[in-house]
């Protein structure tokens, strides 16, 4: 039997990041629009916290879950009053934590899908299972309740969600989320929820998991600074977890990682502490970028794009015209702009952009998307050259 770590597959998200920026490089005039990476500048206060810690020689490791300090900032802002918290580099540590802690070999760990890549990775890692339900196209992929319990079985030890959705951008209401809710506790399942994009919701109030009734004793809950605050290389992300739960993981991270960044969590603290006005800021400017794509895009004949509500990314139904990784090969290598194949999502025929680049550079992927569209498909269903 191949050792674990010759069984998983490498990120297809990175791997076509990697690709668009070697041909960059070499003098191509390419819009990459694969990485879920905020373009603006991280907060001044983030900044000015680093520097000041570099002046102190604040470069030593940290405790392998977090600073006390950290931990106790970052339960005040989350209102996380129950469970453990954790601190470590990113949301992935964490998320690949609590799957290794949960699952065991052979167990299984069901992903609604469409889910972001890494997932049934950080499952096959933990040499577990990983058990894809895929939404119904029609209520934006939403996995209901009576599908998620369909795929249940005496191995299933727990459901990884992610909510607002990487990659659709769809945004999972309180009656959804109690559905799946309601299926873990029935079947004593851990529910891992990865709600890093829950800065990221345009229409309502986003609600989180952690508020939901009687659920806490088997949440996993993981969230970060990356998106919400610009920090994705800062490497800074947190958790709220079960005591039982939060010990193991504690566990694993000490050997896996060793500690977070002492530089970035003093940057924490320092965003942690501002108001919402940065958030509040950022999200108006990817809501008018959604809405400048949307509408644009939308004028392509026969190409029919639902608006989505929260995240940073247009998911788009190409399937009428290619498969989806020759869709993106063909645009990269034609028309210089980078999408990712929604293969990568464990979901097909679909493909993400994401719009984390100025107004001026998406109008100009936009119309080169469009042309590319015109140029080398027909009006009819199926490929051209």
């Amino acid at each position: 039997m191949k050792p674990l770590y010759r069984q998983v597959q490498p990120s297809m998200t990175m791997g076509l990041d990697q690709q668009a920026r070697e041909l960059a490089a070499a003098g191509r005039n390419v819009i990459n629009l694969t990485a879920g990476q905020v373009d603006l500048p991280m907060p001044e206060a983030g900044k000015e916290a680093v520097q000041e810690a570099l002046k102190a020689d604040q470069t030593g490791y940290v405790p392998a879950t977090g600073s006390p300090k950290v931990k106790a900032t970052v339960r005040a802002r989350m209102g996380w009053e129950e469970g453990e918290v954790l601190i470590s580099a990113g949301a992935k540590p964490l998320l690949n934590a609590a799957v290794a802690c949960i699952c065991g070999p052979g167990d299984e760990v069901i992903l609604l899908a469409p889910c972001y890549t890494s997932y049934p990775e950080m499952v096959r890692l933990a040499d577990g299972k990983p058990v894809v339900v895929l939404g119904d196209p029609v209520r934006d992929f939403i996995v209901s309740g009576a599908a998620l319990e369909r795929c249940v079985t005496d191995r299933t030890k727990a459901v990884l969600l992610n909510n607002p959705v990487n990659p659709t951008g769809a945004v999972y209401g309180p009656e959804a989320l109690q559905e799946i809710a309601d299926v873990c506790k029935k079947h004593d399942l851990y529910l891992i929820a990865d709600e890093v994009y829950s800065a990221f919701v345009y229409e309502g109030k986003f609600v989180s998991l952690y508020d939901l009734p009687n659920l806490r004793e088997r949440l996993v809950l993981v969230n970060s600074a990356s998106k919400t605050f610009a920090m994705a290389g800062l490497r800074l992300g947190y958790c709220v977890a079960p005591q039982p739960v939060a010990k193991a993981m504690g566990a694993y991270l000490s050997h896996a990682l060793g500690c977070p960044c002492s530089l970035s969590e003093q940057a924490a603290l320092a965003v942690l502490a501002m108001d919402d006005s940065y958030e509040k800021e950022v999200k108006a400017v990817f809501r008018e970028r959604r809405d400048l794509l949307f509408n644009a895009l939308s004028s392509v004949d026969g190409w029919e794009i639902k608006k989505n509500a929260g995240a940073f990314y247009l998911w788009l139904d190409v399937s009428r015209w290619d498969d989806d990784v020759s869709f993106c090969e063909k645009l990269l290598s034609r028309e210089g702009v980078a999408l990712t194949p929604g293969s990568a999502f464990c979901c097909p025929g679909y493909v993400r952009l994401a719009y984390t680049k100025d107004r001026s550079i998406l109008l100009d992927a936009e119309a080169r998307i469009k042309w590319f569209v015109k140029m080398y498909y027909s009006r009819s269903s199926g490929a051209s050259n």
